[in-house]
């Protein structure tokens, strides 16, 4: 999507849903969020997308809606390229980790994640099976210039995700990126957001988690750290440490085999690979 055609969306969804006083927020490789006031005057988040079907976020809307009262972003609008959602004050939970309170907002995490899956969820339409989500990793190459330990790694965390989505339990709705900045601490509590909706094991939700909080690649990289927060997080999910940790390991073989678009020769998350296979070696 052009700017130009942005824009036009923009005035167009303005003027469908009675928004004015828009103000950009951030963007991201997949849509711009803008703060926006609503006829009664209270503020929402618009969420455009650069593609009508909302790229890999296209079942996250539905979800959110389904866990409205567990813990998720309110969802007040929803049409093609466009969400509005609730506005959230208060700090996200990376916020409160980077000002130095990581425990508490590890701990925030766990709360959300439960909340979440606290009751099951109805069947929600479109959700996207953890197989296809671990397509490009299956797909991906080495250049001659990668070095040995990342590409063998690579190799050793396919493997781990072969092995996982062999042998998955009843799958349940998954939030797919549930991590301390898709979670802002309100008055009310954590609310969630940013779901991309899949469906699959419980044991990968909290998965990803063990890569954030971004901007704490120290402590992110701690094997101290790693081994309390994979024992943490699996209990909040009530699933095997051991099997939380494959999935740590086996989605950040993903997202370099994302990053790299088929083809990888070297990654910053490499030495973070290396230390999430050694946690899912115990």
């Amino acid at each position: 999507m052009s700017r130009s055609v942005m824009v036009d969306g923009l005035a167009a969804i303005l003027t469908k849903w009675q928004l004015s006083n828009p103000e950009i927020l951030s963007q991201t490789p997949i849509a711009w969020l803008w703060k926006v006031q609503q006829k009664d005057g209270t503020t929402a988040v618009l969420k455009l997308y650069r593609q009508i079907d909302r790229g890999n976020e296209a079942a996250g809307t539905n979800l959110l809606n389904a866990w409205s009262d567990s813990g998720a972003v309110q969802i007040i609008n929803n049409s093609g390229a466009a969400v509005l959602m609730q506005w959230l004050d208060g700090p996200s939970l990376g916020d409160i980790a980077r000002s130095g309170e990581a425990k508490r907002a590890d701990q925030l995490l766990c709360v959300s994640a439960q909340s979440l899956h606290l009751v099951p969820t109805s069947a929600i339409s479109s959700l996207r099976l953890l197989e296809d989500v671990f397509s490009a990793l299956f797909r991906i190459k080495s250049t001659p210039k990668c070095p040995v330990i990342l590409s063998r790694n690579i190799h050793r965390a396919t493997e781990i995700a072969r092995h996982l989505l062999g042998s998955q339990p009843s799958p349940i709705p998954l939030h797919g990126d549930l991590h301390h900045d898709n979670v802002i601490l309100t008055l009310a509590g954590p609310r969630v957001y940013d779901a991309k909706g899949y469906l699959g094991d419980p044991a990968f939700e909290l998965a990803n988690a063990l890569r954030h909080p971004k901007g704490l690649s120290p402590l992110v990289r701690d094997p101290i750290r790693i081994k309390q927060v994979t024992e943490q997080f699996a209990k909040a999910m009530n699933v095997s440490p051991h099997r939380l940790a494959q999935w740590a390991a086996a989605k950040c073989a993903l997202s370099i085999a994302w990053r790299a678009q088929g083809i990888i020769s070297q990654d910053d998350e490499s030495d973070l690979l290396a230390l999430l296979l050694d946690q899912a070696d115990q």
